[in-house]
């Protein structure tokens, strides 16, 4: 109650950072005032789609393009273990880093904000490329693993700044459109990776790892993200689509702010959802594994080329079934959840069906000509469609929830902390199990398995209204209540009575 007469205190004193020379009231803009007054640059810069944009194109820079290596197999070296290694390390230190950050957020997010949180996290992303790139022209192999600790440290600072804005930017109606537009960004680097490595690891009977120059194409496009994340501009000066304005709550001292997040680490919205968010990345690991074991160079490369098409089409199709306005946000939650569980079982048993054959009898290096190649990538080309569908899905859940853009912070560095713990297990699993999959594959069915009956719990919890929304018309409605006992309260000429 407190932060929301605060709010209210600055809308109605024409504080700077809510109205920014708009005649707005504590959560809606007077959009014809609003383009009246406002230059059209500033307009397209401050709007959520513009800024939701700036987002997408640093995952497209950063940890798509780290996927992308990690999508080549192994990382595209001749052996997966080095490659586990390191990843295993750059995930566990993301996740200590994301604690950290978790514990710490209100702090640290309240004192730098979102936009230098990411232009910091942004600054670490060409270390990896270049450590791969190292690695194959010298063959050092110390650099690559230390590349996974720096990373890891500087990455989990971006990947919290980023959880709390993509539940954040959109407006009410389009956060699962907006969301698909982020994880289709995110997993678009497993085409660009694919594209590089395929035209330069093209010829038949190539083996081993992938050549030098593909890693300096990757170091390129890692080094983007620093300018858009420059450009990102704070909460409070986001203007949504349908006109109203993010709802932000004052900082908090330490003390405060620490006892905020230890709410958030035991609530129920947490504590259900962990198990999703140690799964929902745990995919990754093995399939890595499978590529670089069973595949050809050409044929890895081919994989992260086409994987992503059928990405797009899923995501903003769940997008546009959680955006349904005829149903409530209860039931569109549920819908999402069946779809997305089904999806994952389907691939899944095939996944294990698959490698069971594979260990009876090794099939070698497969490639594209191979008659036994649709039936081996299939699994993989729809894991990398239903993987980002559970992650899409789980934000946009996250999101319901949420009061204000504070706590979207919290809860998105509590599920991408307990999200990097399940990397860095699966990454850490597959430098022990590289010749045989099956395991990864049957660990990461089961905590499917037990991740379900948590989150159909807190699906049926889910308010039929995001909070914040709810927030916001009780602001403006106190706002409305303010302007006409101010104006009753004046005689004719204008005068106080």
């Amino acid at each position: 109650m407190t932060d929301s007469k605060t709010a209210m205190s600055k809308a109605y004193d024409g504080s700077p950072e809510l109205t920014d020379n708009v005649a707005d009231i504590a959560h809606g803009v007077n959009m014809e005032v609003y383009r009246a007054t406002v230059p059209l640059w500033k307009r397209v810069w401050q709007h959520s789609l513009t800024q939701m944009m700036l987002l997408s194109v640093q995952a497209f820079c950063g940890p798509a393009m780290a996927d992308a290596i990690t999508g080549l197999g192994g990382g595209g070296l001749a052996t997966a273990k080095v490659s586990n290694i390191c990843t295993a390390i750059t995930y566990a230190l993301l996740a200590i880093g994301s604690s950290s950050v978790c514990f710490m957020g209100g702090p640290i997010v309240n004192k730098i904000g979102v936009k230098w949180a990411l232009v910091l996290g942004a600054m670490s992303f060409p270390i990896e490329g270049s450590a791969y790139y190292c690695n194959s022209k010298f063959g050092n192999q110390w650099y690559l693993i230390l590349s996974g600790a720096i990373s890891g440290i500087g990455t989990a600072c971006w990947y919290v700044a980023e959880a709390g804005a993509i539940m954040t930017l959109a407006p009410s109606a389009s956060r699962g459109k907006y969301l698909a537009l982020w994880i289709v960004s995110r997993n678009l680097g497993q085409l660009v990776g694919g594209a590089i490595n395929l035209s330069k690891n093209h010829e038949k009977g190539v083996d081993g790892g992938v050549s030098p120059d593909t890693y300096i194409a990757f170091v390129i496009i890692e080094s983007l993200a620093l300018p858009f994340a420059l450009l990102i501009t704070p909460f409070e000066k986001v203007v949504r689509s349908d006109g109203t304005r993010i709802i932000t709550s004052e900082t908090l001292s330490t003390k405060m702010e620490m006892k905020r997040i230890l709410k958030t680490m035991t609530s129920k919205l947490v504590v259900f959802s962990a198990l999703w968010a140690l799964w929902s990345f745990f995919y990754s690991g093995t399939w890595s594994t499978y590529l670089a074991t069973y595949f050809s160079v050409r044929a890895r490369a081919l994989s992260s080329l086409v994987s992503p098409f059928f990405c797009i089409v899923g995501c903003f199709g769940l997008g546009f079934i959680l955006d349904m306005k005829s149903l409530s946000q209860r039931r569109r939650a549920q819908i999402g959840l069946f779809t997305v569980v089904i999806l994952n079982v389907g691939v899944y048993i095939w996944s294990i069906i698959m490698q069971v054959k594979f260990n009876h009898h090794n099939p070698g290096h497969i490639d594209w000509q191979d008659a036994l190649y649709p039936s081996a990538f299939l699994p993989y080309f729809f894991v990398q469609t239903t993987g980002p569908l559970s992650q899409s899905y789980m934000y946009w859940l996250l999101s319901s929830f949420a009061t204000d853009a504070q706590e979207n912070v919290r809860n998105g560095a509590a599920f991408r902390c307990i999200e990097a713990i399940g990397q860095a297990i699966s990454y850490g699993m597959n430098t022990q199990t590289t010749n045989n999959p099956l395991v990864g594959f049957c660990v990461t069915f089961g905590l499917l398995g037990a991740a379900v009956y948590p989150m159909i719990m807190l699906v049926n919890t889910t308010p039929d209204r995001i909070p914040a929304d709810v927030v916001a018309e009780e602001q403006d409605a106190a706002l409305e209540k303010i302007e006409h006992l101010k104006v009753s309260n004046q005689t004719p000429f204008g005068a106080p009575v």
